[in-house]
């Protein structure tokens, strides 16, 4: 379920619900498909909410350098350093670093090539 959604200039970046957490996952604007590549899966929702915010400024950021926009309407880089700062704050404080979706899929893999044992 999606819970929560930050926009840059190409892409979204989706909070939803994971069955190890939050994942946060990136969706093209135009075509609307994901990117298998990105994806990070968090326990908390609040440090889920500051990484798809600080994620979408600094595309929206890069973007605007690469398409040589005014300087109006780049990002303010005080947003961006805020964003930063709240995500390393709440990610500190609840100790939640983040998975790379890649390597929770690896996790799952592996766990579904193991036998399963009965203790009974």
């Amino acid at each position: 379920m999606l819970l929560a959604a930050s926009e840059g200039r190409h892409w979204r970046y989706e909070v939803c619900e994971h069955s190890d957490g939050y994942l946060v996952q990136m969706r093209d604007l135009e075509t609307g498909t994901l990117d298998e590549d990105f994806s990070t899966i968090f326990r908390t929702m609040p440090v889920a909410f500051a990484y798809a915010e600080l994620s979408a400024a600094l595309e929206r950021r890069a973007s605007a350098e690469l398409e040589a926009s005014d300087s109006a309407e780049i990002e303010n880089e005080s947003d961006i350093v805020a964003s930063e700062r709240a995500f390393v704050s709440l990610s500190h404080r609840l100790g939640d670093l983040g998975v790379n979706g890649i390597s929770a899929k690896a996790w799952e893999r592996e766990r579904e090539s193991l036998p399963v044992r009965r203790l009974h």
